[in-house]
């Protein structure tokens, strides 16, 4: 009988038999769950505070999200519990501040004290005694368990807009895929979250690091509906170096590995610094330039049947997808049911498609490493998602 598969709860790597300590992170085995590391995130309400939409170029309201098993809402509070609410936020960055606790932190921290709170992230966390009792001590100063925003997770989608109809209602059926980016080290900045629709396109700024508990319930409850979550999900194929065009809608420019799961498409950045990533890339680049020049052959055609086992990138699949989707808040997914087709466009100026019900995005790839990739997600995934491969155009 196989032994159940173990996982690290620092960073969601899978765990030999038998290791004492993660070998990817250090962390000790006695802070390990058995099986999947996915965390179930309760169907109760999850209810964020300290969001804000803008209307205009100099205009925001404030909001609270609400996630439901169907729905998510931008709730936008009457004035006087938005005042109270900002007096909250006040307190409690600073109370931060003062403590050194990091906003996810405290979330995730809050979350193990009270199982009805959404999670900070998808994999469990070993929460010291210490830290614990700090964050249930500034959560009581402030009465956060009967904090003023949590009146909306009693209130039904209809309720929420009679109260005041400038709030949104979006069914989770209707989400394409939810992205964002962490934009903020401290704790009075705010992240950026990104959901989009067939019809529109929402971008919402979370401060005091909510945006990690509203992407986690997000992912985890679009996850179930999709059919994504559980053990056993397994990286077919990688295709690395995929650049979006530009900070168009972002601050930076960002180099995505397309994670082909045997469930999802995974959009997620390579792991570590920048310097860290380019010097392993480089490095890579020179050892199959050595291989090229021993074979007597152009790297195109050294690299032509390789299957590139020891690129660096395949690192991924010694991940679990949770723990590949906790790593940065940039990485993202989109189930396949939501993929129109996936196409690579070779040429002077190789891309890659990922066409949805209303748009297409669209990335800049690299020749050398996309097409085979590209070709084993065909075979693998048939009757998934559509690939097509066009090498010469």
């Amino acid at each position: 009988m196989t032994a159940p598969s173990r996982f690290c709860t620092a960073c969601g790597a899978p765990l030999s038999p038998g290791s004492k300590f993660c070998e990817q992170c250090g962390q000790p085995v006695d802070a390990v769950t058995a099986a999947a590391p996915a965390l179930s995130i309760p169907e109760v309400p999850v209810v964020i505070p300290f969001g804000a939409m803008h209307t205009g170029v100099f205009s925001r309201k404030d909001i609270v999200l609400v996630i439901t098993g169907d729905s998510l809402l931008a709730v936008v509070p009457k004035p006087d519990i938005s005042g109270a609410i900002e007096k909250i936020r006040e307190q409690l960055s600073d109370a931060l501040d003062q403590s050194g606790i990091t906003a996810r932190e405290f979330w995730e921290v809050s979350a193990s004290l009270s199982p009805g709170l959404p999670h900070a992230c998808l994999t469990p966390q070993q929460v010291p005694a210490d830290l614990a009792g700090q964050v249930n001590a500034i959560r009581s100063r402030f009465g956060l368990d009967t904090a003023p925003w949590l009146r909306y997770g009693g209130m039904t989608p209809e309720q929420v807009i009679a109260e005041n109809p400038a709030s949104l209602s979006i069914s989770l059926d209707d989400i394409l895929y939810v992205r964002g980016e962490d934009l903020v080290d401290d704790r009075g900045g705010e992240d950026l979250l990104v959901v989009r629709t067939a019809s529109r396109e929402e971008r919402w700024r979370i401060a005091l690091g909510g945006f990690y508990p509203t992407r986690a319930a997000l992912f985890s409850r679009i996850g179930k509906r999709h059919q994504l979550d559980g053990p056993g999900e397994q990286i077919v194929s990688i295709v690395p170096a995929c650049f979006e065009p530009g900070p168009k809608d972002f601050d930076f420019q960002y180099v995505f590995n397309l994670l082909f799961s045997d469930r999802r498409l995974i959009l997620a950045i390579t792991p570590g610094s920048e310097d860290e990533v380019e010097r392993a890339w480089d490095h890579y680049m020179e050892e199959i330039g050595k291989k090229a020049r021993q074979k007597g052959v152009s790297l195109e055609a050294s690299m032509a049947g390789e299957d590139l086992a020891d690129a660096p990138w395949q690192d991924f699949r010694n991940r679990s997808v949770p723990g590949i989707l906790d790593a940065d808040g940039v990485n993202y997914f989109i189930p396949y049911p939501q993929i129109r087709g996936v196409a690579y466009k070779g040429g002077r100026n190789p891309a890659i498609s990922i066409s949805l019900a209303t748009h297409t995005l669209e990335l800049e790839a690299n020749a050398l490493f996309a097409p085979g990739p590209l070709r084993k997600a065909q075979q693998e995934l048939a009757g998934k998602v559509p690939i097509t491969i066009a090498e010469r155009t």
